[in-house]
């Protein structure tokens, strides 16, 4: 009898023992389980973050989300199979989205995402609050939850939820009521926001270091700074302020070897100019107009005459009148008027240099008017040519 009630007494402790090891592995799993909810939560506002601030700005800042259910997260990838919705005790997960702080805005970027699961029934064991268990669940699933946190309720303060290792605090969901279970992803942080976004939805906060990598395929580059480098190439560059250089600002061709051309519009010198090439000025000006300021132009009938602004006139560079051609005549000479470009009128100047006459006559020199070409006449009074006469012809373009 003594044996057979040893042993029936070992039999239950071996019963009691097995039942509770297997009650701690249920607990186990239920955490990983829960742990596994949560990772894809947070992927799926990750991955939806952007739609998200769209939505929450387009609601007025309305600060209520609404999660996505399992299902949606089985149907997007972010949960890979189908899970329970609720744990093992009974009841269901509830989940929850706020978006914070108060008053966040797209603009400002400070906006995040606040979740929180939970089983809403407590753990319980023999109709009491488990709280050993509720702790057992929360490690397990703080193991595996990455950024996440977990926490659960106690006896001595049931209304308040406690992180592991005290990682946050916040109001029981269930109220006042020991061995609640809870996973969060922090009051202030979506769990990505140490990622710069690739859909542009967070700004960033701090200075960057690419760690000398380049940046390829950029479209535009706004900065309210300075963009320092030792080489910048660009094919189209739009500057609104100034260009600053220590000291000489060189244009080079692509490969850095030579000057390299430089189209521009309407540009101020303050400074001595250097040409080593030609000078070449439009052909905007018409001689005899009006004109302001210290200007050259080039005549606007493309002779390639140059023009100056002369008291606030246009007129040829080196006066009214210019020498054209020079020659020597003798009577009977035709001297061709001068090609005057636009605005300019034909001239004839004729000196006389060698020539006698009888002193009883008179000496005619003709013409002296018209726009030629024109025949020189050297003849005496009685309208004899003079043997020997010569003279100098200068033709001019007067304006």
């Amino acid at each position: 009898m003594i044996v057979l009630l040893g042993s029936a007494i070992l039999t239950v402790q071996a019963i009691k023992a097995d039942v509770a090891d297997k009650r701690a592995t249920m607990l186990t799993i239920e955490g990983q389980n829960e742990a596994t909810l949560v990772v894809a939560f947070e992927g799926w506002i990750s991955d939806n973050f952007g739609t998200i601030l769209a939505q929450y700005t387009a609601s007025g800042n309305v600060s209520t989300l609404t999660p996505p259910t399992l299902a949606q997260l089985v149907a997007t990838g972010n949960l890979k199979q189908t899970h329970s919705t609720g744990p093992f005790w009974g009841g269901s997960y509830a989940t929850s989205m706020t978006m914070v702080p108060a008053g966040c805005t797209q603009a400002a970027g400070d906006c995040r995402v606040a979740f929180t699961m939970y089983p809403t029934k407590p753990l319980l064991k023999g109709s009491q609050p488990d709280v050993g268990g509720a702790a057992q669940v929360a490690q397990a699933g703080s193991k595996l939850a990455g950024t996440s946190q977990f926490g659960y309720s106690n006896s001595q303060n049931p209304a308040v939820i406690g992180g592991i290792n005290g990682s946050f605090t916040t109001a029981n969901p269930l109220g006042a009521k020991a061995a609640t279970i809870l996973a969060t992803n922090g009051p202030n942080d979506d769990g990505s926001s140490v990622y710069i976004r690739r859909d542009g939805s967070l700004t960033w906060t701090g200075d960057q270091n690419v760690n000398g990598v380049s940046l390829h395929n950029v479209q535009n580059i706004d900065a309210q700074g300075t963009i320092a480098a030792p080489a910048l190439a660009a094919s189209n560059v739009a500057v609104s302020t100034a260009i600053r250089t220590p000291s000489t600002l060189y244009v080079q061709n692509a490969a850095g070897t030579a000057p390299g051309p430089l189209d521009a519009g309407a540009a101020a010198v303050h400074g001595n100019a250097t040409v080593d090439g030609f000078v070449k000025v439009g052909n905007l000006a018409v001689p005899g107009t009006a004109c302001s300021g210290t200007a050259m132009s080039a005549n606007s009938d493309g002779s390639g005459q140059l023009l100056q602004c002369l008291y606030g006139t246009w007129l040829p560079i080196g006066g009214r009148i210019l020498r054209m051609a020079y020659w020597q005549v003798v009577h009977g000479t035709v001297v061709p008027a001068p090609t005057c470009p636009n605005g300019g009128l034909a001239q004839i100047e004729l000196t006389p240099q060698n020539f006698s006459v009888d002193p009883t006559t008179g000496v005619n020199f003709g013409p002296v008017s018209g726009t030629g070409p024109w025949t020189i006449l050297i003849y005496d009074g009685v309208g004899s040519p003079i043997p020997g006469a010569r003279g100098v012809v200068s033709t001019y373009c007067a304006y």
